[in-house]
């Protein structure tokens, strides 16, 4: 019997290097530059991209999986594509690990590719090797490490929750039908009423994963299937207590990703502040504040809206991010809790970021007897929601939550002109492929 004791070479893991220190190192060569007697290689591993100088005569070829050896010197040229800048890599010999493909659609070490979007797009398996696209979602990724990291440290468990559900969350024509053994079925437009019954189990829970919107939308804010970070607290007292966890994970997100994503940041000329206060302001306050503006929404905060007030926050507070709360009562869900004030405002609240609202949450209806009124009151057929009032009926603790899109963060932080970008594989309303 072989016994699988311990892997050989981790060569994905990342390391450091000292000066006249020999290596070994396998990835793939991005651009290969000539000079008189020797020539500059850049060199890309799962973590890094090296550049590399050699005199050998037979050189590597650009788009080719290369094992290198060699030793390792001190920089002698700065390039802004590199991540340990304070070192060059001096290749003494290779090896090709593929044999030789098709050809290259292009070379994938210049800082800026002209590979226009939808050329991008269509050649998702190969253009997500470039560098700044490689950057995005190892941002991305540290966002969701940091999120995870929070939350469990703060008690709450992690979920998984149906994808393929009887119910829509949110009700209206932006959910995508399908047919399921012969039964009526929907693809999950959130995890909002398994989170709520996750309070009734562990007090606290999250889940980071996919959710699908039936919008006709064709922006550069919206795709059709994105990843939401869900969160579910129980025992609240108040939905400004959702505000209060939602402000401090954000905060330990971005110490995060300005400790693990210096290089990432810097190829996209992005420098993040850490929040230190979030300002709050209501719906009210907020239509007051926009009133002039040409472009408005009845009930909601048009595109328009959202990025003047983002400007306004900034002048006024110095804050990139804003909360509006107490959203009126017709635009929230059913589950949402009525303020006791005013029955036309929820204990809602949006926050927004850079410009573009990146989070929904609120308060919850906890109570049967409220949650069945609320039903009725959006014209919702009780019957059709009996899984949902069933934890109701067993009794849940006061609870609220949020879902913050995390491709809409992603893009903001980075600063990224569509939120496809922001998405190794977008669907929007004419892509299904790659």
């Amino acid at each position: 019997m072989k016994e699988v004791s311990q892997i050989k070479e981790n060569w994905w893991q990342k390391r450091s290097f000292q000066p006249e220190e020999s290596f070994c190192l396998r990835g793939v060569v991005i651009s290969v530059k000539k000079m008189k007697g020797f020539a500059f290689i850049s060199f890309q591993t799962s973590q890094d991209v090296f550049q590399a100088v050699t005199e050998i005569s037979q050189l590597p070829k650009v788009g080719r999986w290369c094992e290198i050896q060699g030793k390792v010197a001190k920089a002698q040229v700065k390039n802004k594509i590199v991540s340990q800048k304070e070192i060059e890599l001096i290749i003494e010999d290779y090896q090709y690990l593929q044999a030789e493909e098709t050809e290259i659609p292009y070379e994938l070490g210049k800082f800026e590719t002209g590979i226009t979007h939808e050329v991008q797009l269509n050649l998702r398996p190969y253009s997500l090797r470039h560098f700044k696209q490689r950057a995005i979602f190892k941002v991305q990724s540290e966002i969701t490490y940091a999120f995870r990291e929070f939350f469990r440290r703060q008690g709450l468990m992690e979920m998984r929750t149906p994808k393929i559900v009887a119910q829509g969350a949110e009700g209206g024509a932006n959910i995508f039908e399908l047919e399921y053994f012969g039964k009526r079925a929907f693809l999950t437009q959130s995890p909002q009423f398994y989170k709520e019954f996750g309070v009734g189990i562990f007090h606290g829970v999250f889940e980071i994963g996919p959710v699908f919107r039936a919008e006709k939308h064709n922006t550069s804010r919206h795709i059709n299937e994105y990843t939401s970070v869900d969160v579910e607290l129980g025992h609240i007292n108040s939905f400004e207590e959702v505000m209060a966890f939602e402000f401090e994970a954000l905060q330990f997100v971005f110490k995060h990703l300005k400790e693990e994503c210096a290089y990432e940041l810097s190829l996209f000329e992005q420098e993040l502040v850490v929040p230190k206060s979030i300002p709050s302001i209501t719906f009210a306050e907020a239509k007051e504040i926009t009133k002039n503006l040409a472009e408005v929404e009845e009930g909601d905060l048009s595109p328009s809206e959202e990025t003047f007030l983002c400007e306004y926050a900034k002048e006024y507070w110095q804050s990139e991010f804003l909360f509006i709360t107490k959203y009126p009562e017709k635009k929230r869900p059913f589950y949402t809790m009525l303020n006791e004030e005013n029955l036309e405002e929820t204990k809602s609240f949006d926050l927004l970021y850079r410009g573009v609202e990146i989070t929904t949450g609120g308060q919850r209806v906890h109570e049967l007897e409220m949650i069945i009124e609320r039903l009725k009151g959006k014209g919702l057929e009780t019957n059709e929601f009996e899984f949902f009032t069933m934890a109701h009926s067993y009794g849940l603790p006061p609870h609220g939550g949020f879902g913050l899109g995390l491709e809409r963060l992603t893009q903001k932080i980075l600063g990224l002109g569509n939120i496809k970008e922001a998405c190794m594989y977008p669907r929007d309303t004419s892509r299904l492929s790659p």
